[in-house]
Order: C-alpha cells, then structure tokens, then sequence
C-alpha cells in the first residue's frame, strides 16, 4: 500500500524542536514490510494551511495516517474534513496519544476510519494486512473503528515484551538541520518506554496498556549516537537520553555509562530523573560518562500537593536530590508546577520558599489537565472546566504560564491567577536578583559599555533592573 503519514504541528506559538519518535517508527515499520510511505511533516516545516491541502491534492496514497499528542486536537478540526473533501474515498488511521486518549471523542468528533491505540508499530501492519485482505477487523488487537453505524473497539494489544526490535532512527526521513538550529544543538535519541509512576497529571500511551518500563539495548541506542556524531559532528552539542525517567533502571544507567566510557564516545548528554531514582554511584558514572544535565521533576514545593498528585516523592526528597545531584551535574533543570487542585496562598507560599531554598531556578508553568489523565476527569467532574470541547479546541495555544483553568482552592478566578503570578514573580526576582549580585557582573557592564556603547549597555541595564521590581 502507498501510505502518507500526517504529523500535524503540536505547539502554535513554539518552534519545532524534535522529530516524531511516532511517525519516524511507523515509517519505518511500514517499510520494513514492503509499504510505500511519504511523510508530510507539518510540524516540521509549519506549512501554510492552504500549501498542505495542495500537497494531499496532489498526493494518490490508499490511506492516509494520523499522529500526534493530544494538542493535535483543534488542527484535527481543520486537516480532517479538508482530506475528505480532497480525497472522499479516502481512509484515515488516527494514532498516537490524541487517540489513545480520546479515543471515542474522536471516533464522535472527526470522520476518521480506524484507530491505533497505544503502541503502534505491530497493530499498523495488522491492520493494513487487513484491509488489504479479508477485512476481519475484530482480529486485530489495539484497534477501533466504525462497523454498522457503531463504533467497536478490540481487545487491547500487550505491549513489545522488549525494545531490541526498535530500528535505528532513520534521520533522512526529517529536517534534522530545522531541529538541530531550534534547539541549538541537542537532539533526542529513543531509549526507553513506559514509566512505573502514576502521577495524577501525567499521560502516557503505553500505560494504556501497562505501566511496565522497556529500553533499548545500551549498545543499540550507543549505536545510534555514535552514527549521529559521526554524521552531524559539531552541529550536536547535546544528546538528550529520551525518556520519562531514564534513570530508574540503575543497571542499564550504569551499563550505558560504561560502555560510552569503554567506546571513549566523548560526548555530552542529559538524561531524566525522578527525586528518587538517584543516588551516589549513579551520579558518578553519569559524572564520569558526560552527563552534562539532568531534569528532575520537583513539581512542587508542598507535600500537601505532592501527594495530590500521587507524585510519591516528598518536598525533602527534592531538596536533597537537588543538593547532591548539584555536585556531580553541572547543569540541573527542575521543573514547579503551580496551581493544581488543592492549591491555596499556604501552599504557593511552601513552594516559594522551597524554590528559594533549592539554590537553582526552576522551570515555571501552570498546571494543565489534559485528556486522559487523573487531573483531566477531577477538573471535568468539578466543573473546573466547563466546556470540554472549547478547552480542548485551544490545548494548541497553551503556553507554560498561562492560566487557562482554575483547578485552585482559591475559588474566585481573578485572586487564584494574582496569587499564582505572584508567585511566579516572586521566584524570578529572586533569581534575578541574585544573577545581578554575581561576581563579575559589574566587569561585565564595563565590557559592554566598550563593546556596545554606552546607550545600548544602559538601556539594557535599566531593562533588567525594571524586572527585579
């Protein structure tokens, strides 16, 4: 079959950063079994909408897939009837997590055909060998789709009992010189799936099926660096480990710290983390091996909320995990997300101090339900959100801090988003103002003042001091 797969753009607003994990396997699964496949990378490339209906226009494949994260949603509202009316007889596979957590709203919602839920790779070849064929449906697992005016969905498909079958990334089917600049240098590579936790907020498509955690091989996913090095050289200054917590398997941390040891790779890379998956000899192989940044996700600075948010880790636990991760990684992000449910003035005021406390600016962002999570169905239930189909026709433009629901205790709307920006205000200016009480900072002006004269060095300076008040 000729097969066109559709990544639409995830983020208005944002630049693209990384290719599609999701698009990119499917491809080359789809080829691997003697399919045809062209990729129109939306999201990529952040086509004009009228360029991407001449593109299907011109297109001739037997179907069409669809993938995406569930932001993908509002561009579904546009790109779905626009095929149809394109391509009438044409079939639409939806996949990814748009599907996997929506999955009857988008059978109710967009004239779509089937869908691939949770992992993908086995059921797309299931599929397509059926409608090929004889078109027995119900035999293929992980699938849904439209039988006699109903919608039927069938038994749920395990997930790969192992990632060793997962191909090397094929970066020839994306711009990686587009990522490679937005970014400035990092690139993604593949290496683990699934994660054990089960954070309120969080969504993963392959807990759909499981929460049981895979990786790659250490020398498969070392192949791939290596070949990517080789390839792009200096344009990659970062190797970013994906995953939603590399570390919590400490065997096959330290094994891959090894073997980039043991290959003298000479490299740079970051990996995830919970607060809890780290300790001394993990982080000294890191140290050792190039790890150069780790994320941990904080989240918050109450354990009040923390256990809102099933997060199993304790306000403590960040502290420390930040103090000793601190003396082996040069560079620590942390993320704080302010304003979930149960949020009142005290608890914004422990994760302030908190944020004060661990000596590092935190990334900053409002909490945001998305469908298929824990947090999504108490914001729908508790009315939080009372127009599921006008909040989910705007996931595409939520941006980090911007305070579209109000899951708070503080139940009046204008006082949650001022405590909320106070908030935010108060731990910028802080770490603002100690950036300013750096050493070297006043040497530093006096180098602007030679470089940039004395205008551009003072309008700068009175830029930055507006923002400590």
């Amino acid at each position: 079959m000729k097969v066109l797969l559709i990544n639409p753009p995830m983020q208005i607003g944002d630049i693209p950063k990384f290719p599609s994990f999701g698009i990119a396997y499917i491809a080359q699964e789809l080829k691997r079994s003697g399919h045809s496949v062209e990729i129109l990378d939306i999201d990529a490339y952040r086509y004009p909408k009228d360029e991407v209906a001449r593109f299907i226009e011109k297109s001739c494949p037997d179907i069409i897939g669809i993938g995406g994260l569930v932001t993908v949603y509002p561009y579904l509202d546009w790109l779905i009837p626009e095929i149809k009316r394109l391509k009438p007889g044409i079939e639409i596979i939806l996949g990814g997590p748009v599907a996997s957590s929506l999955r009857e709203k988008c059978f109710e919602k967009f004239a779509i055909d089937y869908e691939v839920l949770g992992e993908g790779e086995a059921t797309i070849i299931e599929l397509l060998a059926e409608l090929g064929g004889s078109r027995m449906l119900n035999k293929v697992r992980g699938i849904g789709f439209r039988e006699n005016g109903k919608i039927v969905f069938t038994e749920k498909r395990p997930l790969a009992s192992s990632l060793e079958s997962v191909p090397m990334f094929d970066d020839t089917l994306f711009p990686m010189d587009i990522f490679l600049k937005n970014t400035g240098g990092f690139v993604q590579i593949h290496a683990q799936r699934g994660c054990p936790s089960n954070c309120t907020f969080c969504f993963n498509s392959f807990r759909v099926v499981s929460n049981r955690v895979r990786y790659r091989p250490v020398n498969n996913v070392l192949d791939e660096i290596e070949h990517l090095k080789d390839k792009y050289k200096d344009k990659i200054r970062v190797f970013a480990i994906s995953g939603e917590c590399i570390a919590t398997n400490k065997k096959w941390l330290i094994d891959f710290c090894k073997e980039i040891i043991d290959r003298k790779l000479n490299i740079k890379y970051r990996i995830t983390s919970r607060v809890d998956t780290i300790d001394i000899e993990r982080l000294t192989w890191l140290k050792a091996s190039g790890c150069v940044r780790m994320s941990l996700g904080l989240e918050s600075g109450s354990d009040k909320i923390l256990k809102i948010m099933n997060k199993g880790t304790t306000a403590e636990q960040g502290r420390s995990a930040v103090a000793l991760a601190k003396k082996y990684i040069p560079d620590i992000e942390a993320s704080i997300m302010l304003g979930y449910v149960g949020e009142t003035r005290e608890t914004l005021r422990e994760t302030v101090a908190f944020c004060k406390e661990i000596g590092l600016e935190p990334v900053l962002f409002y909490a945001l339900p998305l469908p298929g999570t824990v947090l999504y169905e108490t914001a729908v239930k508790s009315n939080f959100i009372k127009d599921e189909e006008e909040y989910m026709m705007n996931l595409d433009r939520q941006m980090i801090l911007n305070f579209s629901v109000n899951l708070t205790d503080i139940r009046n709307d204008a006082e949650a988003k001022r405590a909320l920006e106070a908030a935010v205000y108060e731990i910028k200016r802080y770490y603002s103002r100690k950036k300013m009480m750096k050493p070297g900072t006043y040497v530093n002006t006096i180098l602007k003042l030679k470089d940039k004269g004395f205008k551009r060095t003072f309008d700068e300076t009175l830029l930055n001091i507006k923002k400590l008040f």
